[in-house]
């Protein structure tokens, strides 16, 4: 207080320094204006004072808090809060006839899937020309049974194959998660600066959206062959209802036909 006293003691004589004028022995001249620029620039110098306090603590008080945040947590991060990954099962099957390994390379690789695929499924024949054959009443529901067939084979395939890139990429994907962990843990104060963890969460969340894409993937092929499942069983039931149909309204007459002249032809038989 008493140095902020005398440096306003000091401008005051500074500035309010009367003016001179030499007359004869040097009378001395009182300059009103003078002093009146003089008292405005002390209260100008004294606010600017009281900024530069406040100013002072702000940054005191900004220094403070971040030595505060950059403390360390009193722990072993690594040791405390590390969590044991569980790894991936991969499909594994006897191969007695050697119809089971490509699918088993398929499914954990997504490579050889249509090959390996073909080797463990019954193989689909083709009507050719013997198409013709059939009944014109009995033709749509052959196409539809072959149909539901073929889109079963897409929906297992693309299954198949959503499966086992997921596996593929499982090793890439877990070596990127634990590198996010140790990250997380470490001590490192360079690795533990704003940026750093703001890096850090960017990372954590790319990671979440690429684990919902995949997902999302899996959920959309097993969908895909739940939709097939539901064909399968609403075209049995279609004809199901179908046949019902047709024996109300042909049942009786095709009944009435077959029993007529039954009797009469009874009547009439004899022994040889």
């Amino acid at each position: 207080m008493h140095r902020k006293l005398t440096l306003v003691l000091c401008a005051l004589a500074v500035l309010a320094a009367p003016a001179l004028a030499i007359l004869g022995v040097g009378d001395i001249v009182y300059d009103p204006s003078n002093y009146a620029q003089a008292v405005q620039r002390l209260l100008q110098l004294q606010q600017q004072y009281t900024q530069l306090v406040l100013t002072y603590q702000t940054l005191q008080s900004q220094y403070q808090q971040m030595l505060w945040m950059a403390q360390t947590v009193p722990v072993n991060m690594a040791l405390r809060y590390r969590a044991v990954p569980t790894p991936w099962q991969y499909s594994s099957a006897a191969d007695t006839y050697g119809t089971t390994g490509g699918w088993i390379a398929g499914i954990n690789t997504g490579l050889g899937i249509l090959a390996g695929y073909s080797q463990s499924t019954q193989s689909l024949g083709s009507y050719g020309a013997a198409l013709g054959n059939i009944p014109a009443d009995q033709l749509p529901r052959i196409k539809t049974n072959y149909a539901t067939v073929e889109l079963t084979d897409a929906a297992n395939l693309e299954t198949l194959q959503t499966i086992g890139h997921l596996r593929a990429n499982a090793p890439a994907v877990e070596t990127a998660i634990q590198g996010l962990e140790d990250d997380s843990l470490s001590a490192d104060p360079n690795m533990n600066t704003q940026i750093a963890v703001l890096n850090k969460i960017n990372a954590a969340h790319m990671i979440t959206v690429r684990n919902t894409q995949d997902t999302n993937k899996l959920l959309v092929a097993l969908a895909e062959e739940q939709i097939v499942d539901a064909k399968r069983k609403r075209d049995a039931e279609a004809q199901a209802i179908n046949n019902h149909i047709r024996f109300v309204a042909e049942g009786k007459a095709v009944m009435t036909a077959q029993a007529s002249g039954a009797s009469s032809a009874m009547l009439a038989w004899r022994l040889p």
